[in-house]
């Protein structure tokens, strides 16, 4: 299955649930019957969205539906949520700035919680001057396909990898 495809398939699960899972106390919920797919979160929701753009505008509109409905259940999430990966990504960062050579290769993977923070509304970071420090600007950083749904001026840190 591509990435992509995994995307859709997580997509539409993941709507399926959405509503319980915003009343749950849960940050990561596992999607009934599959081994496959991410853990569901906000930012996942998010993610996949944005990576498959128009062709999910009714999945999208599902989403945004059940987002109103909740809104502050939805809120509530997405600031745990943004805490969380704001933690994973500066652990990363870390961890790269301690040994470049070990971490570089992971960026492509580690970079999604850069982008799910700017998902949420977070367009700066205060890690983003260890990362320009050492960016290598260069080609998007995950499916050419799926590159011009991520504007480079908001996410710049989709183009080009890590020295």
């Amino acid at each position: 299955m591509t990435a992509l495809a995994q995307d859709q398939q997580f997509l539409e699960a993941g709507i399926s649930e959405l509503q319980d899972y915003l009343l749950s106390k849960e940050l990561y919920a596992t999607l009934p019957g599959s081994f496959t797919l991410p853990r569901l979160t906000l930012g996942g929701l998010l993610l996949a969205r944005q990576r498959l753009g128009p062709q999910v505008d009714s999945l999208a509109a599902q989403m945004d539906a059940i987002r109103s409905k909740w809104r502050v259940a939805w809120d509530a999430k997405a600031r745990y949520e943004v805490r969380a990966r704001s933690d994973l990504w500066k652990n990363y960062l870390i961890d790269y700035r301690e040994s470049p050579k070990s971490y570089r290769d992971e960026y492509p993977q580690q970079v999604r919680y850069r982008a799910m923070l700017t998902l949420f509304g977070e367009e700066s970071n205060d890690f983003d001057g260890m990362v320009k420090a050492a960016f290598i600007p260069g080609d998007f950083v995950w499916e050419k396909e799926c590159a011009e749904r991520f504007p480079r001026e908001l996410f710049w840190f989709l183009f080009g990898k890590l020295k």
